[in-house]
């Protein structure tokens, strides 16, 4: 029998080492492996007629995962290694080393595929008892292949408790790294916010100066008792209407966080409306060396909001500022196009390049240390609420301008 099995091994695994074992070597080590412990010695004694042994070398597959089991192997020395294959990849389960250590038990009752892959990491003897010798030996015997049962069931259910306790274990260990990674994540978000509130602030406090500022200077000279009637009458208008720009400035903000839109359209003549809102640029202009340029193609009525489309001129304009801080000249075209009111804003500036250009309507995104870089995306929603395009023509060293089209039906 034993030369038979040898020989039918040597069939699958070619050119492996085969060792001549006699009947009480193997009955000595099968009495030393625990999971044959409930079968009496006369029980072992048949056992020992089916057994082999084999000896494979290092990083030789004895198995591997979805095989067609015909064997059960028990390690008498070496060292093998259990892994599956998962969704995540290769997944090393297991590795067994003792004398006495066994794998692949379940081929002796089941025709299941093998559910994990074995290798050896180093070379290694097996006792081997091969599926299709046991079938012939339960016939004779069934009492063994009841207790072969039993022992597999008390098995399975110790292997069930083992993985049940390493998921419970890797589940602990996943959800405190997930509790870990939560924590880190509202920690990063609290720090953005109150660096996101801060560079609000800063930008916010700079673009409220200067009008702030006015209101001081004028609000110094009604204190002079000199001044006529007259310049009292207009320093007033002024200070009323820097503290109207601040409203704007401040509702504006307030709208675009809220995510609000509220367009209020009204037909306004052009002429009128583009003197009120550059009014104020003449003089932000003069003290920073800016030449203004107005150029009023169109002179008919026009259907905005007028309040809303101020903060598109005075947000275009803080940008053309900024860029030309050792002065330039600033252009407004005002024209009828096609279909289309075409308003263009020009600067003789610094520029941007190709990543500024893409970035320029994004929310919080400013070339200015002291900008909120809410500016231009709050141009940008406002003209989209009146149906309208904005765009951008710029390069490095070269100025920039901004194109918005109005479309004529909304009139």
């Amino acid at each position: 029998m034993i030369s038979t099995i040898l020989k039918r091994f040597d069939n699958i695994y070619p050119g492996m080492e085969f060792s001549t074992i006699t009947h009480s070597n193997i009955l000595e080590t099968l009495r030393r492996i625990d999971f044959l412990d409930p079968l009496r010695i006369d029980e072992l004694e048949r056992l020992c007629s089916l057994v082999s042994k084999i000896s494979l070398d290092e990083d030789t597959h004895v198995y591997t995962q979805d095989d067609h089991p015909d064997a059960f192997y028990i390690i008498e020395q070496g060292e093998v290694e259990i892994s599956v294959e998962t969704k995540e990849g290769r997944e090393i389960v297991a590795n067994f080393s003792r004398a006495g250590d066994f794998f692949g038990e379940r081929a002796l009752v089941d025709s299941l595929a093998r559910t994990a892959s074995v290798r050896t990491l180093q070379v290694t003897d097996f006792l081997v008892i091969h599926r299709t010798d046991f079938d012939r030996l339960i016939e004779d015997s069934p009492e063994i292949h009841s207790k072969i049962i039993e022992i597999l069931s008390q098995g399975k259910r110790q292997s069930d408790s083992y993985y049940v306790e390493q998921m419970i274990e890797k589940n602990l260990i996943l959800t405190e790294a997930l509790q870990n990674l939560e924590t880190a994540q509202e920690e990063l978000l609290r720090r953005e916010r109150l660096s996101l509130v801060g560079k609000l602030a800063s930008g916010i406090i700079h673009d409220l100066k200067k009008p702030m500022t006015c209101i001081s200077g004028y609000a110094q000279l009604l204190g002079v008792r000199k001044v006529s009637e007259d310049k009292r009458h207009r320093y007033a208008e002024k200070i009323t209407d820097e503290v109207h720009r601040l409203v704007n400035m401040v509702n504006e903000i307030l709208h675009f966080s809220k995510g609000e839109q509220q367009i209020d359209k009204q037909l306004v003549d052009a002429r009128d409306w583009l003197d009120s809102c550059t009014e104020l640029l003449d003089r932000d202009f003069e003290e920073s060396g800016i030449s203004f340029v107005k150029d009023l193609k169109h002179k008919g009525k026009i259907l905005i909001d007028p309040e809303r489309f101020k903060s598109v001129i005075f947000n275009i304009a803080a940008n053309a500022s900024s860029a030309m801080s050792e002065g330039g000249t600033f252009t407004i075209i005002f024209d009828q196009e096609g279909d289309y009111y075409r308003l263009d804003f020009i600067d003789d500036g610094i520029g941007m390049g190709n990543e500024a250009k893409a970035r320029v309507f994004k929310e919080f995104f400013s070339q200015r240390k002291d900008g909120t870089g809410l500016g231009m995306a709050i141009v940008k929603r406002i003209v989209e609420g009146h149906n309208g395009t904005i765009t951008v023509e710029s390069q490095l060293g070269d100025g920039t301008q901004f194109t918005i089209l109005l479309p004529l039906e909304d009139e």
